[in-house]
């Protein structure tokens, strides 16, 4: 008996096509009209199948020839090369021509080949480039050649443009369309009064704006005919319509975008203007939102807008502003409870800034206070020396700036641009971002000058030098820029000895100020000098000591120094009178009577130390000098009158030196002794003017000159 066994298998075998079967198309994108001309919707890629269909473009559009290869069966392609015929009427783009695109499989991945316009064959007008492999051999479904260009002048026709494509596996051809460029018959002016939108995180928001036809040619402007097209970070999206506004508004609802700042972009289209199959777009909004979480949101004061706030004095700056929550909500009201930051980067306009440590602003008062939450703030900074002056420690206003420096860095605001950073904090955690504050500090130059370079002083017994006033005159160059005393320092140098020198302090502004500053030589407790003299190198008397000044504000600019001597005398003689006197008026017809009276007081005095003089005066003759005309001579002449002679003896001063008055002191006091010359004259002694005698003077004023001479009688 024979035994069998039997069953059926199912064999198969896939035969593939040994060549690479792919789709093409070739189709231009006008990026401005957010348009796309081609003969095929359906291989494309996805942002020009969501633009409108045209056969036109407008003088210096925006274009892009593209060229797709889409994948369809087969073995990949081997050795593949596209060849294009580039039409006229259009300008490529120099440098970077182009891009080939290669899309994934799953189409979420690209790869992207930059094309270079050097490789255009210009005898030819064409550009012949490498293609990779698509298919099997790699993960690509698609290879996509896109050049970029612009439209030429209106009135042309751009005529279709050519690529054939050839492999070992695979041949193929295709046209774009051709197309023509003319002037727009109209366009869309797109506005928004809010180019920076805040939004929150995981909240929707809105981009508002308008839009109308920018010439009014009869057509009624409606929104169901527009289309809008916007980018979120350079990505585009699905175009939109708002049907929901009013017509020539629009209020996009846009999706919760992720925490940071975005830019979207909008751009309005409308295809078929009146029914004419063209295409016209609006100008493009750009859109800058910021998404945050809710927070504290800083308004700095108005003074700080633009390029910041520009000091023009040297007092402390205000810091102050205002704030919300990012939500709307207000600021909570607790007592002591907002926390303020402060961070200060001085020379930020430089290649070196000075960034400073942070630190908390106490409010007024007892330090390590908070401020009030009431939705405001206001502190103070200070420039990087302001309290070397009168609103620091006492210690401190002794310190040379180098030593103020040495001791306490340079902290605060200083010369150029300063960036101070605040952060808010309210007592629920509410925190705000780093808010910058401006603040410019021009360099201007600090201006000194002295009414005299030659200064004298007494030569105390002591030989260590007397104190000595040095008349100062402050401004800056240009005189705009205002500044307080209390705000700026001295140094004086003699004897090779620098010292701090204290000068009156006062808050008032202004933009320049004349002082005495006086020169301290001995410390009033040590009683030691303070310029390096003592009993073995004591002050020389009458010997001119050279000396430099110059001062420094709160920014630590530096004046100009100026160069002077103190002289410190063993004793002296200065005379002090007036710049000009006057006689009382006397007319033509009077000419006998005595003689005319002086015109309100005179000033004549002299100081003197350790020294007896003799005082004399002496005159020239009083002449008109008419305007054209010869010199006309008065006839009369001042003359002295003795006001301690009984006999009021007269002598003539023209021309004559007359003694008016005299001092015999002690060589021994220390004390400076002035007399008040013309204090001991009456009003009929003294200097006095004749009356004219004989034939009259012309009517008109007469001028003439005192010299004074102070002699040592001693």
């Amino acid at each position: 008996m024979k035994i069998k066994a039997a069953t059926s298998s199912d064999v198969s075998v896939s035969v593939e096509t040994p060549v690479l079967e792919a789709k093409t198309n070739a189709y231009v994108v006008d990026q401005t009209l957010k348009s796309k001309i081609s003969t095929d919707n359906t291989i494309m890629d996805s942002q020009a199948q969501s633009y409108v269909d045209t056969d036109t473009v407008n003088p210096g559009d925006d274009l892009e020839f593209n060229y797709l290869m889409l994948f369809d069966n087969g073995d990949a392609i081997s050795n593949m090369r596209a060849t294009i015929k580039l039409p006229d009427n259009v300008t490529f783009a120099t440098g970077t021509l182009g891009q080939v695109v290669y899309l994934s499989s799953d189409g979420t991945k690209s790869t992207s080949v930059d094309i270079s316009s050097d490789d255009i064959n210009t005898d030819s007008n064409s550009l012949t480039l490498p293609v990779d492999d698509i298919g099997t051999g790699k993960d690509y479904a698609s290879a996509r050649i896109v050049l970029s260009a612009k439209a030429g002048s209106a009135g042309k026709t751009v005529a279709a443009s050519h690529v054939d494509y050839e492999a070992d596996n695979y041949d193929d051809a295709a046209d774009t369309p051709k197309f023509t460029i003319k002037d727009s018959a109209n366009s869309i002016v797109a506005a928004t009064n809010n180019s920076s939108v805040q939004a929150f995180e995981g909240e929707n928001f809105n981009l508002i704006g308008t839009m109308d036809y920018k010439n009014n040619d009869g057509v009624v402007f409606k929104n169901e005919n527009m289309y809008i097209y916007y980018t979120i970070d350079g990505v585009a999206q699905l175009p939109v319509q708002d049907t929901a506004s009013s017509d020539k508004n629009f209020s996009l609802i846009m999706r919760p975008l992720a925490l940071g700042s975005h830019t979207i972009t909008v751009q309005v289209v409308q295809p078929n203007y009146n029914d004419t199959g063209e295409t016209i777009v609006s100008n493009i909004l750009t859109y800058d939102v910021n998404v945050t979480a809710n927070s504290l949101i800083i308004t700095k004061d108005k003074s700080f807008a633009g390029d910041g706030y520009t000091v023009n004095d040297n007092d402390p700056v205000d810091i102050k502003g205002t704030y919300e929550h990012a939500n709307g909500d207000p600021a909570h009201g607790t007592k002591n409870s907002l926390s303020i930051t402060a961070q200060i980067t001085s020379k930020a306009d430089t290649d070196d800034p000075n960034v400073q440590d942070e630190y908390n602003v106490d409010a007024p008062g007892i330090a390590g206070t908070k401020y009030d939450d009431d939705g405001t703030f206001s502190f103070q900074v200070v420039p990087v020396v302001y309290k070397m002056g009168n609103h620091g420690f006492l210690i401190d206003q002794s310190l040379s700036y180098e030593d103020y420096i040495k001791k306490y860095g340079y902290v605060g605001l200083e010369v150029g641009k300063n960036i101070v950073t605040v952060k808010l904090t309210d007592a629920k955690g509410h925190e705000s971002d780093e808010t910058q504050f401006v603040i410019n500090v021009p360099d201007v130059q600090p201006e000194l000058s002295l009414d005299t370079t030659d200064i004298y002083s007494n030569n105390p017994n002591t030989g260590l030098g007397a104190d000595y006033d040095i008349p100062m005159n402050v401004s800056y160059v240009g005189k705009k820029y205002q500044f307080s005393m209390s705000t700026i320092f001295t140094m004086n140098t003699l004897n090779d000895v620098s010292m701090r020198n204290a000068v009156y302090t006062s808050d008032e502004l202004q933009t320049e100020e004349s002082v005495i500053s006086g020169i301290m030589m001995v410390n009033s407790l040590t009683k030691k000098s303070l310029y390096g003299f003592s009993a073995d190198d004591p002050v020389i008397a009458d010997k001119p000591y050279p000396a430099s000044y110059y001062y420094r504000d709160a920014y630590g600019r530096k004046s100009n120094t100026v160069d002077y001597t103190i002289t410190f005398r063993s004793k002296y003689i200065s005379i002090k009178t007036d710049d000009s006197y006057k006689f009382k008026n006397f007319k033509n017809f009077e000419l006998t009577g005595g003689n005319n009276k002086r015109d309100g007081d005179w000033g004549v005095a002299v100081e003197s130390f350790k020294s007896s003089w003799t005082l004399t005066a002496k005159a020239t003759p009083f002449y008109q000098y008419p305007d054209g005309k010869d010199p006309i001579k008065l006839n009369s002449q001042m003359v002295f009158v003795n006001p301690d002679d009984s006999n009021s003896s007269t002598e003539s001063m023209e021309n004559n030196p007359v003694v008016v008055d005299k001092y015999t002191g002690s060589s021994a006091s220390d004390k400076v002794i002035t007399t008040d010359v013309a204090s001991k004259w009456a009003d009929d002694s003294g200097i006095l003017l004749t009356r004219p005698g004989g034939l009259a003077s012309y009517v008109g004023t007469y001028t003439s000159t005192i010299t004074w001479e102070a002699a040592d009688s001693v």
